[in-house]
């Protein structure tokens, strides 16, 4: 009988009139904004133009916000933080630019074919190893990835070709980026006004969202700090690794498996798929070695590695982030496989944060009613 009159309390409370007439309300905006979709679309599309370098530059700049509090924690004045900062950024770009873009590209094409002859293999395996002889489903799994790395190979030598054109075009986006650059620059050097505006707009919002707002800021800049080391130290193990086992593109699945990261579970699993498969052509010593420190590489990082890096707050456990990375992919393609970690983080804020201030609530009036 008390669960029947919750359930009657609840529905006397919350279907009144009041939030009968909000939900047609929100309904008929919901509706208004449909109909008006190709109106509004092409507005923000306009609006988004404009705001996109600036948004970058507050990305940039809060990425490297880290890096600049500990300099001034050591006593490196900001003055000096910043363009060092820069510079080194800088640096990195031009070497990434001007060897490891044409020694990858250059490597492209044997990479691919590596990884066309290692599905072949596992397909010549299985068959061997089937009574019935190969598999419909294997083979035309096999065929049509085989296709596909074909069609990119080929590609590779217009795309070589080509690439003063690439550059031109890539030139054409050279205004927005310095832009964003600049943008960057000003926002590292008065962050504090940068973030003194957001504590004003938020608290003219209410205290809870400002709260709500810093809670996510320590969230994020966890994570993203996290992200930053994990991504540094698998660059370094998985480069020494395929090098030691004589993997001829090991830097190029070293920078691919400390990327992966970006998309966690997901992405280090198809990572070390692909630097098995492209290992087929070594010996069998050394695919069974790659193998096993694979296997050890991934569990020492999961259980060991990651947990001491990201704080516990920041961890998210396999099922959600799957979840998330299909989400965020399905909904805004790769710019959503990308930030949907950052996204989810702050929506489990939000809802933590509820929560809490529920349970808060409840006590209070659990109390108040004792008192009386």
């Amino acid at each position: 009988m008390k669960l029947v009159d919750r359930i009657n309390t609840t529905i006397d409370r919350d279907l009144s009139l009041r939030n009968l007439i909000k939900v047609i309300l929100v309904m008929g905006i919901v509706w208004l904004f449909q109909s008006t979709s190709g109106i509004w679309l092409g507005i923000l599309s306009k609006i988004w133009n404009v705001l996109n370098p600036f948004v970058v530059g507050f990305v940039i700049a809060y990425i490297l916000r880290g890096p600049i509090r500990n300099g001034e924690k050591h006593g490196i004045s900001r003055k000096i933080m910043i363009p060092v900062l820069y510079i080194l950024i800088l640096l990195l770009v031009v070497w990434l630019i001007s060897s490891l873009v044409p020694m990858i590209l250059n490597r492209a094409g044997d990479f691919i074919s590596n990884m066309i002859n290692g599905m072949q293999w596992i397909q010549d395996r299985i068959s061997a190893l089937s009574k019935n002889g190969s598999s419909s489903f294997m083979d035309s799994f096999v065929n049509e990835g085989v296709d596909a790395l074909t069609a990119i190979k080929k590609l590779l030598p217009n795309v070589s070709d080509n690439l003063p054109s690439i550059l031109s075009t890539a030139l054409s986006y050279l205004a927005n980026s310095v832009i964003a650059i600049v943008a960057s620059i000003f926002m590292c050097f008065g962050w504090e006004k940068v973030r003194d505006g957001f504590d004003k707009v938020t608290r003219r919002i209410s205290k809870r969202v400002n709260e709500i707002t810093f809670e996510i800021n320590e969230e994020e800049s966890s994570y993203i700090r996290s992200l930053l080391i994990l991504i540094g130290l698998h660059f370094v193990e998985y480069s020494v690794l395929y090098l030691l086992v004589g993997h001829q593109d090991w830097l190029i699945m070293g920078l691919l498996t400390a990327l992966s990261l970006i998309v966690p579970y997901i992405g280090p699993t198809i990572a070390n798929i692909i630097g098995i498969v492209t290992a087929f052509s070594l010996p069998t010593g050394n695919v069974i070695f790659l193998v096993i420190m694979i296997v050890v590489l991934s569990n020492t990082d999961e259980y060991v590695l990651a947990p001491f890096v990201h704080s516990h707050n920041t961890h998210v456990t396999p099922l959600w982030a799957i979840f998330s990375v299909f989400a965020g992919g399905t909904l805004f393609g790769s710019v959503g496989v990308i930030i949907a970690i950052p996204v989810f983080l702050a929506i489990r804020v939000i809802i933590l944060r509820y929560h809490s201030d529920h349970d808060k609530e409840v006590e209070r009036m659990e109390s108040e009613a004792v008192q009386k």
